[in-house]
């Protein structure tokens, strides 16, 4: 009789086990789970990447780009040279973020728009892709001397540009991403240039230890064969609260409406630039 007993309170604890345990998997697969950390930064080496700032976190952003490696020692291969762009990023939510930038080489002011469409996850209604678009303006340096002009004309100091930011983190250490670009200038040089200029950029990042990985990102321009094809490679170092990004790019430039659709350096002919990202973020 006790062994009866015995048996009966072990299987009755065994089939409770197994409804927790199906309730436990049914509880996982209406879960979602959303992947993090495509990559490292909000730029991937030039251009952004799906990353933004978290909620309420201002980013401060150096972007420093040096000579050309090829213009030789007299120069310290480009170090005498040096070019400079600086940024704010803030986050309004999880979906959203604002940026605000200044480059030194052209003197031009930039305004862009962040907005995450889509998150990449797994589980419960699943998807494949982080999807953001990326929207900038751009303002071009003019004096007091030039507004004077009867030529002159605000409307013409403006560039945009529109993409489409398409990622997926395919496992631990890799992630890519394609980049469809629209670049428009209101002022173009001569009829021979186009005022709309398309692009696809393609990047990758491959993690290669937990604060270091490599990145590459390359534009290959659709309707315009006039410029270069921008390529750049660079490797992510994390740490703590910063961000550091060194890289060799044929581009000094660090805005789209001039890395994308202005290159003229050549990997092969030595236009090699230096230069290096830094980043860091504060909570408000």
């Amino acid at each position: 009789m006790k062994r009866l007993i015995l048996l009966f309170f072990i299987s009755f604890n065994f089939l409770y086990a197994q409804d927790d345990l199906m309730d436990l998997i049914s509880s996982n697969q209406n879960q979602t789970e959303y992947v993090s950390y495509l990559f490292k930064g909000t730029k991937i080496v030039n251009s952004h990447s799906v990353e933004m700032p978290s909620e309420k976190v201002l980013q401060f952003m150096i972007q420093h780009r040096f000579g050309t490696l090829s213009s030789g020692f007299y120069e310290l291969y480009g170090l005498d040279n040096a070019q400079v762009r600086i940024s704010f990023d803030y986050g309004v939510n999880q979906w959203m973020s604002f940026g605000l930038g200044r480059s030194s080489a052209i003197k031009t002011f930039d305004v862009n728009s962040k907005i995450r469409l889509k998150r990449q996850s797994k589980g419960y209604n699943s998807f494949p892709f982080t999807i953001a678009t990326n929207s900038a303006i751009f303002i071009k340096k003019y004096t007091y001397q030039e507004m004077q002009l009867s030529s002159f004309d605000f409307i013409n100091q403006l560039s945009y540009a529109n993409q489409l930011l398409i990622a997926r983190k395919v496992n631990r250490s890799f992630t890519f991403q394609v980049t469809p670009t629209i670049v428009h200038h209101n002022l173009i040089k001569d009829q021979d240039y186009q005022h709309d200029k398309y692009s696809i950029g393609l990047g990758i990042r491959n993690k290669i230890s937990n604060r270091i990985s490599f990145n590459a990102e390359h534009f290959i321009q659709l309707n315009q064969n006039e410029k270069t094809n921008v390529l750049s490679l660079g490797f992510d170092i994390e740490t703590g609260g910063h961000v550091f990004q060194l890289h060799f790019s044929n581009s000094s430039a660090m805005i789209e409406s001039e890395f994308i659709s202005n290159t003229d350096g050549s990997w092969t002919n030595g236009d090699i630039y230096f230069g290096f990202n830094l980043s860091r973020v504060f909570n408000l």
